[in-house]
């Protein structure tokens, strides 16, 4: 049996584990310390566990069945949730991705523990020295007193089985295999627990040999177990297939009642089961007598319902969005969600960018012949066509908490390194964004929240001397806003001081001493590379490396960065991207023969351009009282002056408005964006090019590039005057 495709199952789904175990430690709001987020906690470890077992992994299952111990402990109250707790629990996390690293890459590593787990053995055991074992046995041992107590008008004593092994019968479901079980691995997990001293196997009958169902299961297994786990952790390893398969477990030195019972809720004939339970030593032939003959009238007789487990939800896939929520079961809940392979989800997109380009070229075709018919079939197409686009354009799009969740282990980590109260705040997680930026935006957002708790939070000192509450405040924020996604980072520490950032840049030659900057170029300087205003250099930043890499990656994803910032407040970080990368709805518009194509949610209109606005010194055209800049495509491409009229068309990003001179407008177009190449790494005011529906291809405009080009410009000649002047006066 291929087991690979299943391992690969099992690796990605253990990740997501151990993402979920971490949030819901580090998430004391989602998971408030309770009954259920400890019961999440157990099993938690305690699925990958079993799941490990399934594959062989020893070293994984035996890590994770201490770690387990200790969760026991936890969710039972003989453990209290401390942060030195919190801290080893994430540690052994950490551990528990190792080893499913070196799983995945070799199956011999996962059959050895890495050194790095053995001093967190140590430090588990401390949590369970004196405790786990004998809390089992206790355990143990008021079962069986509360089982052996005679009712109140009984005499004597109860007749019991005289064997001191626990009694398993299992009878798997028809459909054991088709869900992704293995028996056998049950009796692996067994062997972890204790020693099994005899496996009888037991079969259904079987049909004729032309219906025979290979994958169905007609297995199942009497068993002897010399263990001294408790009875719920004896049970505990069938919760996986509880509710359908039927599972029968007698403790050691069970009443005969219970053998009696757990006989007639089989199903099987008495004497086939009173045949292996005297052939493994469960019953003497005496006892076996009685239990025929029906000699246990005095014996209380458990209830099916006492000796099957509890049906339990296991979650193998998503974390639950809340503490205590009731996840699917694994592998056979509903199916709401599925696994695709990346690269299928990029021929989709592909494909349906094609078929974009071929619904624009059939669209000019119809309207050069004029059909109306064909004109009105080809409208429900583009309709259709422009629906499958958006369908599959939110294929790629994942929630951003996807990134946010790695910061709470990171900012407290470094809190205690800092030696501050950090509180992380997370908003707008639930916002969408294209999977090809997750992890090219994770590093960015890394280096921007680490230097808003280095640099941005003051200390508890300076805190309480200004006012404020000794714990500082990090907020992560995202939103949509005019086809954008902004992610947000604010701190509520000290703020940027413009002029030591001035100071410093001057200091370091990269800004002539004198020069009139405004308040967003000042701060702009900090994305300079190697500059820095830390007074020392420590593990976590001040030596200028990372906010030159920061900007850099965020103009590769065609976005901008924005820093407002007022001293003693705090600061904010604002990151700008496009929504997609894929494909846009656009305006074609033309300039001198050339056909080029806006973002249409960044157009606000199209005015006509003014006869005299390029004879003036500024470039600004008066748009109903307001002053815009303006950029002429012509000057920006080095073409001859036009002949004729040209327009404008006002454009906006963010908070910033300007307007794009052109020869001539087109109309409405689909785009699929493709990138232009190593070669044009470095051009500005274009991010990529596409293709018309005539086959002829367009190049797309950076609108966020050309806004600030304009405004840039149109910045410096007002410093040139405002200069101009000075020197007069």
């Amino acid at each position: 049996m291929d087991l690979s495709k299943a391992k690969a199952v099992f690796f990605e789904e253990s990740r997501e584990l151990c993402d979920a175990l971490e949030a819901a430690l580090l998430d004391p709001v989602a998971y408030p310390p309770g009954p259920e987020t400890f019961n999440l906690l157990f099993r938690t470890a305690h699925t990958i566990k079993g799941s490990a077992g399934i594959f062989g992994l020893e070293a994984l299952v035996r890590f994770a069945h201490v770690m387990e111990n200790v969760l026991e402990r936890l969710r039972s109250g003989q453990v209290a949730l401390s942060d030195d707790l919190i801290s080893l629990l994430l540690a052994c996390n950490d551990h528990l991705r190792r080893l499913i690293e070196a799983g995945a890459e070799s199956d011999e590593m996962a059959l050895h523990d890495l050194p790095e787990g053995a001093p967190l053995l140590v430090s588990l055991r401390r949590y369970q020295e004196d405790g786990e074992a004998q809390s089992a046995a206790e355990a143990l041992e008021a079962e069986l007193a509360v089982s052996m107590a005679p009712p109140a008008d009984a005499e004597g004593v109860l007749a019991r089985a005289q064997s001191p092994l626990w009694q398993l019968s299992l009878r798997f479901h028809p459909d054991t295999f088709r869900h992704g079980f293995d028996p056998l691995s049950f009796l692996r997990y067994l062997g972890g627990l204790g020693e099994l001293k005899t496996v009888l196997p037991v079969w259904r009958n079987w049909p004729p040999p032309q219906l025979l169902d290979v994958t169905e299961c007609f297995m199942g297994f009497d068993l002897a177990l010399d263990s001294s786990e408790s009875p719920g952790r004896i049970e505990g390893t069938f919760e996986f297939i509880a509710e359908d398969s039927l599972i029968g477990i007698l403790p050691p030195h069970a009443p005969l009642a219970d053998y009696l019972a757990l006989a007639q809720r089989l199903g099987e004939p008495l004497e086939e089961q009173l045949s292996r339970w005297t052939a493994r030593g469960a019953l003497s032939a005496e006892e076996a007598e009685r239990v025929r003959g029906g000699d246990v009238a005095d014996a209380p007789v458990a209830s099916v319902e006492e000796a099957e487990p509890p049906p339990v939800s296991i979650a193998v896939a998503t974390p639950p969005p809340a503490a205590g929520a009731a996840p699917a079961k694994g592998g056979r809940g509903d199916g709401q969600y599925i696994r695709i392979e990346a690269s299928k989800l990029d021929r989709l997109i592909n494909r349906v960018g094609e078929l974009v380009i071929a619904s624009s070229g059939t669209k000019l075709i119809a309207q050069d012949r004029g059909d109306a018919e064909l004109l009105e079939s080809v409208a429900v197409i583009n309709t259709l066509v422009e629906s499958i686009r958006d369908d599959a354009l939110t294929l790629r799009m994942v929630p951003v908490d996807e990134i946010f969740s790695r910061f709470p282990r990171m900012v407290r980590e470094v809190s205690k390194q800092l030696g501050k109260a950090i509180q992380l705040e997370v908003l707008g997680g639930d916002t969408e964004i294209d999977k090809s930026m997750v992890e090219k935006l994770t590093d960015p957002l890394m280096h921007i929240v680490r230097n808003a708790v280095d640099h941005g939070l003051e200390s508890a000192e300076k805190r309480l001397a200004a006012g404020k509450p000794e714990q500082g405040t990090v907020t992560l924020n995202a939103y949509h806003d005019a086809g954008s996604v902004v992610v947000e980072v604010r701190d509520d520490g000290g703020g940027i001081s413009r002029e030591k950032v001035l100071a410093k840049a001057v200091e370091r030659g990269l800004v002539a001493e004198g020069r009139l900057l405004s308040d967003q170029d000042t701060l702009q300087l900090i994305f300079l590379p190697g500059f820095s205003t830390a007074d020392k250099v420590s593990d976590l930043s001040g030596r200028g490396v990372g906010m030159d890499v920061v900007k850099r990656n965020i103009e590769a994803l065609r976005g901008e960065i924005e820093i407002h910032s007022i001293e003693g407040k705090g600061s904010t970080f604002r990151l700008r991207l496009p929504l997609t990368l894929a494909i846009i709805d656009g305006f074609r518009v033309e300039v001198d023969d050339s056909a080029l194509v806006m973002p249409l949610d960044m157009m606000i209109e199209c005015v006509d351009m003014p006869h005299d606005a390029m004879n003036q010194h500024t470039r600004q055209v008066n748009l109903r009282g307001d002053w815009l800049p303006f950029v002429s495509l012509r000057e920006l491409f080095g073409l001859p002056p036009a002949q004729g009229a040209e327009y404008v068309v006002i454009v906006h990003y963010g908070d910033n408005r300007a307007g794009i001179v052109v020869d001539r407008l087109m109309g409405e177009v689909q785009a699929v964006i493709k990138p232009l190449g190593e070669i044009f790494k470095s051009l500005r005011g274009i991010s990529g090019s596409t293709i018309l529906g005539n086959g002829k291809p367009a190049l797309v405009l950076d609108i966020p590039q050309l806004i600030h080009h304009a405004c840039r410009r149109e910045r410096r000649l007002i410093r040139q005057s405002a200069e101009a002047v000075l020197q007069k006066g």
